[in-house]
């Protein structure tokens, strides 16, 4: 057959794809760029994200159905398996599949603000606001009100209270969300002060036509912060009206989130997931890979906080001084505060083959390696030793992912 000029060809007859296809395999331990990705993930303490799926998890995805999530009026059973899952584990009435934290949390933030003039309220650091590319501006036409936590870790209700802006002032905005992070660079926000903010919260003055102040979590590394706290997570998410789960962080699946709230919330949120481009045509593959990601990650999640304490005290008797307390799977050196740039820290671990971001943040996982933690502290080891020797370190801007 020939089309425009091109004659056309079949390659392979069909008995001879099925053949091929009978005899196609997939083995973990046999494929090579997969464990290359393995052996390198245990070395990278940049983020969370850079896992690579487990064998488990190639499995799912070759298992998954292939439904299409916005035609299909059922939806994928795969996707929704994940959705059903992430309900189960929240205890809220509904729950949607989106492409990444980012998107689950601007569609929640979206879905619950509806005309301006209004006001976010947030910790300063938080990433809605930080690292999301102004996302929240021009989405969703709000101002934000940045929180200062007093205590320097996490937001209190003595903060809240402070910074709450009331209706009937046209000069200000008045707030409407109050969005929480759980974790925050590694810290936990204790489930006594969520209760306690979500109390003040839900019961804010508001007037009569206006629907009351919503409470949203970006919930990315909310499984960290349980597993540490050693409290519910069905007791947590009903602080919340709203909580985004990132699945590809401290859960390590290829990609995606899922936000849950009620079913009328989720339904409205369905209109932003495609507004924002998220209307997808075979999620279940990614959305199995998660599923097999939760059973296989959440058990691991108390090893990998163990070993993130464990190297903080190493690097603490080095000298080191920490920026914020550990108590996940972060540590969050202040090079400041010893003198080190950050460019040297990426210069001296690079030497060792880890690779880390210039601000001082080591990030954990259940990937991690006692080769990269060995790796990563002998090289933060030197470069102290360096230094008080008087030796010049590197100090120029760093880019890359980080940048």
């Amino acid at each position: 057959m020939a089309l425009s000029g091109i004659e056309m060809k079949p390659q392979c007859s069909a008995p001879q794809l099925q053949q091929e296809e009978n005899e196609s395999s997939f083995r973990y331990t046999q494929t090579t760029k997969l464990k290359i990705a393995l052996e390198k993930a245990g070395r990278d303490f940049r983020s969370d994200v850079v896992t690579v799926p487990t064998e488990r998890m190639m499995q799912a995805i070759i298992d998954a159905t292939v439904g299409d999530d916005i035609y299909d009026p059922e939806g994928d059973a795969s996707v929704n398996a994940l959705q059903d899952r992430l309900i189960e584990l929240s205890g809220k009435e509904a729950a949607l599949w989106t492409l990444s934290g980012t998107m689950g949390n601007q569609i929640c933030l979206r879905t619950h603000l509806t005309q301006p003039p209004h006001t976010v309220l947030l910790d300063h650091r938080a990433h809605v606001q930080c690292w999301e590319s102004g996302a929240l501006p021009v989405f969703s036409q709000a101002a934000v009100t940045q929180v200062h936590p007093k205590n320097g870790i996490h937001v209190t209700l003595e903060d809240v209270k402070r910074d709450m802006i009331t209706d009937g002032n046209i000069h200000f905005p008045p707030t409407r969300v109050v969005s929480l992070e759980n974790t925050l660079s590694g810290t936990i926000l204790p489930l006594k002060d969520a209760k306690e903010i979500s109390e003040f919260v839900r019961n804010f003055p508001v007037p009569a036509d206006q629907k009351p102040i919503a409470m949203h979590l970006d919930g990315a590394r909310l499984f960290d912060a349980v597993a540490a706290e050693g409290v519910d997570l069905k007791e947590y998410c009903a602080c919340f009206d709203s909580i985004s789960f990132c699945l590809a962080k401290g859960v390590g699946a290829p990609m995606g989130s899922v936000i849950v709230g009620n079913k009328r919330f989720i339904e409205r949120a369905k209109w932003f997931r495609k507004m924002f481009g998220g209307g997808t045509r075979q999620p279940g593959m990614m959305a199995a890979a998660a599923c097999a990601a939760l059973d296989y990650t959440l058990p691991r999640l108390s090893a990998v906080h163990a070993m993130t304490a464990s190297a903080a005290q190493e690097l603490e008797t080095m000298g080191y001084k920490f920026a914020l307390p550990v108590q996940t799977n972060m540590i969050v050196l202040d090079l400041e505060a010893v003198g080190i740039p950050g460019a040297a820290s990426v210069g001296y671990c690079k030497d060792h083959e880890v690779a880390v971001f210039p601000n001082g943040r080591l990030v954990f996982h259940h990937q991690t390696s006692p080769d990269g933690v060995l790796r990563m502290l002998e090289a933060f080891g030197q470069l102290m030793s360096d230094k008080g020797a008087g030796a010049h370190l590197m100090d120029h801007e760093v880019t890359g992912g980080y940048a």
